[in-house]
């Protein structure tokens, strides 16, 4: 079975193996210099026995012949040597028992040794003390009854024991000598093992640097392949966690390759023209959808610039929106004509951001040639009502007032209802009328303002005129501004505003309730108000209301073309201000507290509009 060992492993026992080797060293160094101590110790011991031992022998073979000179040569060298030579023996045989101590194998004959010499000692200075007149010879000495028995045996046992001794340190010397060359065989050992442990370390690197140089690098490989988005190496198997690393890099690959599909198949597959441009304007990319927007094929378009599909008035324009749009962090978005390969033209609307990191221009064009068509139709439908209609509908209007006031004759009963109902549906028709004119101008930034000075009080009570007689049937009160605040405007278009604000205040306020309209005056905007107590709007229409022909659902019956407040909207817009809605629960404009309901619009106007 085949051993498995992952890379964390191997690399643990890559770094163990040679701190095992130290470790090993350092305790094998450090038990030799303990037993080198120890040794040297045991020596010194040693050697200071037996430099304690022949001190005594030597200081006790000194009083031995001190005391075999006659009388004369005794008292020539004095007493005091012979008395230094006593105190010096004695002390090196306590020496000499104290290094024994703790040696069993000397101990027994350093004993013998003291003793005797201790012995012979007492005698040789009973000896000196007495400082007989006749010389002793050796064999005098050693016949004399009182002391030669004694002599001869301690004599015996003194040398035999310093014999003793000295055999023991010959063969001491022996087994040191036999230690050192032991020790010098353990050190050339120790040596190999160093060498060993050295060549194991660097075994296991290598082996270690092999077995993951081919899964590196093949992981490695993948990686720059993944990057360069082409097709990996096969995976890995029984590499640890380099296999992992590798299911990982192809998990990626297949990932990217899903989206890489996904994102190509929606590109070619869109209804719009998707394409890349260097900072030049230069084509880098373009997907299919040219083929039908423009009539060329991709491989055409690429490399080319832009402004040779634009028309020829607008290619400088067309430069200028990709410099413009190279040069933006935003979405940069424009209207192009461009031109078909059949000399068509095509209008579009580009939508483009730059990519600092890439360095290209990612835009989608919208064929918006049908809308500008649907646009142009509507408005020339819209001119055909304003101006085919509103000229008839005037003069049926004029009409039907000389009749109803009896011009052309006495009009009977049963028909004045009848025709007033029709002077009014007439009427209703015009104000429709008039409505989309207003608008289509405004949209289309044709309406030209004729801006004055005017108080904006003024306006507001002008307007009031025109709607009093509603807020009198319905029973509402008006609570309106006082003061002069001047601003620049067309008073006619700004009083329509607010007579389309309340109005609508009034239609949507119950019977005796009350509509505020109030004038706050900032540094340089001023702010209308105009409110109610009706049941406000519904969130989701607070944006939508001033939209075209949108009204917010109500209980009433919807009247007049949904055109009052996107009017109001291009009015207020055209004046260079803003106009806005919300439900007053939380607003209050005036002292009294009244039921916090309806809705509230708010106009804010520049003091000196450009």
């Amino acid at each position: 079975m085949r051993l498995r060992v992952n890379v964390f492993s191997r690399g643990l026992i890559l770094v163990s193996l040679p701190i095992f080797g130290q470790l090993i060293f350092i305790v094998v160094i450090s038990s030799m210099m303990q037993q080198a101590q120890s040794s040297l110790e045991k020596q010194w011991k040693e050697e200071n026995l037996l430099r304690s031992a022949f001190s005594v022998c030597r200081e006790f073979t000194n009083i031995f012949l001190y005391v075999q000179l006659p009388p004369y040569f005794r008292n020539r060298i004095g007493v005091d040597v012979s008395s230094s030579g006593f105190t010096l023996a004695r002390k090196e045989s306590e020496k000499l028992r104290a290094l024994a101590f703790d040696d069993p194998e000397k101990r027994d004959y350093v004993n013998r040794v003291v003793e005797s010499s201790s012995y012979m000692l007492d005698v040789l200075e009973k000896r000196v003390d007495s400082n007989q007149s006749m010389p002793m010879s050796p064999w005098g000495f050693a016949s004399a009854r009182e002391i030669g028995p004694g002599m001869r045996s301690y004599g015996k046992v003194f040398y035999d024991a310093i014999e003793a001794i000295v055999n023991i340190e010959k063969k001491k010397e022996l087994a040191t000598n036999l230690y050192v060359s032991s020790y010098d065989k353990f050190k050339g050992s120790l040596m190999i093992l160093s060498a060993i442990s050295i060549a194991l370390a660097v075994f296991a690197g290598y082996v270690f640097a092999v077995s993951i140089r081919r899964p590196l690098r093949h992981v490695s490989e993948n990686g720059r392949l993944l990057a360069e988005q082409a097709a990996l190496l096969p995976e890995l198997h029984d590499a640890d966690q380099f296999s992992r690393i590798d299911e990982l890099l192809h998990t990626a690959a297949r990932e990217i390759e899903n989206l890489r599909l996904k994102e190509k198949e929606v590109i070619e597959n869109a209804q719009d023209l998707i394409c890349t441009f260097d900072k030049n304007g230069v084509f880098l990319a373009v997907n299919p959808f040219v083929r039908r927007m423009l009539g060329y094929e991709p491989e055409f378009v690429i490399s080319t610039s832009l402004g040779r599909f634009a028309s020829e008035e607008q290619r400088a324009i067309a430069e200028d929106h990709i410099r413009s749009a190279a040069a933006s962090t935003n979405i940069h978005g424009f209207e192009l004509q461009l031109i078909h390969v059949d000399g068509a033209i095509v209008d579009t609307r580009w939508s483009c951001l730059w990519s600092e990191a890439e360095e290209k221009l990612f835009c989608v064009v919208r064929d918006v040639t049908e809308e500008k068509r649907v646009e142009r139709l509507k408005q020339d439908f819209t001119d055909m009502i304003s101006h085919d209609l509103r000229s008839p509908l005037m003069a049926m209007g004029n009409a039907l007032t000389l009749i109803n006031g009896g011009v052309k004759g006495q009009v009977p009963g049963a028909a004045k209802p009848r025709i007033e109902a029709s002077a009014r549906n007439v009427e209703r028709l015009i104000v429709l009328v008039n409505d989309l004119l207003d608008f289509q101008k405004l949209k289309a930034g044709k309406m030209e303002l004729e801006l004055q000075p005017e108080t904006l009080e003024s306006i507001v009570l002008d307007a009031v005129d025109l709607v009093e007689e509603s807020a009198r049937d319905k029973n509402v009160v008006l609570d309106l501004p006082e003061g002069k605040t001047v601003i620049h405007c067309d008073r006619n278009k700004l009083m329509q505003t607010a007579v389309n604000l309340i109005s609508n205040a009034i239609k949507f306020s119950p019977a005796g309730g009350k509509v505020v309209v109030a004038i706050e005056r900032g540094p340089d905007t001023v702010s209308l108000y105009v409110s109610d107590m009706g049941p406000g709007i519904q969130p989701e229409f607070l944006e939508r209301i001033f939209e075209p022909f949108e009204q917010a659902p109500s209980e009433k019956k919807k009247e007049g073309t949904g055109l009052g407040l996107a009017i109001c909207k291009l009015v207020v817009e055209a004046h260079g201000g803003s106009i806005t809605a919300k439900n007053r629960q939380s607003e209050r404009f005036d002292e009294n507290p009244i039921e916090q309901s309806g809705a509230i619009f708010t106009v804010v106007l520049p003091m000196d509009p450009s």
